[in-house]
């Protein structure tokens, strides 16, 4: 690469982190408070207890980005299965991007949902609730991020 390219490439990458700066976006991270899952009915068999679910949904101007975590009491990802869905603007809302992402966990010590989200506002997240789930699949509690 010559050292013009290089100056070039250097502009470029400036100019773009100026933009995204002035767009407002930022990256932060949400917890929603703690619940209690139905303990497993028959220890360490995650199919006779209950569970915990979180759903977050974020409009913004610009991409988002999403990462959805169940965390246990002890602070480790126990996270076990979730799904995520990202559309360009138009697609849900007019004129702004949508995502949303869920995580669950089987998990005896799991407590909260902890999300970190790019490119977008804390007041773009639409919702945030964790979901406590008994072994039936019955919802017996819900929490929402403040």
């Amino acid at each position: 690469m010559t050292r013009k390219s290089s100056r070039f490439t250097v502009a470029v990458a400036t100019i773009g982190l100026a933009l995204a700066a002035s767009s407002g976006a930022q990256a932060f991270t949400l917890r929603t408070p703690s619940l209690v899952p139905d303990p497993d009915q028959v220890p360490g068999d995650p199919n006779t207890g209950g569970y915990l679910y979180c759903q977050v949904v974020v409009t913004s101007k610009s991409a988002i980005g999403i990462n959805a975590k169940i965390i246990s009491d002890s602070g480790a990802d126990v996270t076990e299965f979730g799904t995520g869905y990202r559309a360009a603007p138009g697609v849900m809302i007019p004129d702004r991007f949508y995502a949303d992402e869920t995580a669950g966990s089987f998990s005896d010590s799991g407590r909260y949902c902890k999300v970190s989200i790019t490119g977008a506002l804390p007041k773009d997240v639409q919702s945030l609730p964790l979901t406590a789930y008994d072994a039936s699949g019955n919802p017996v509690a819900t929490v929402q991020a403040k």
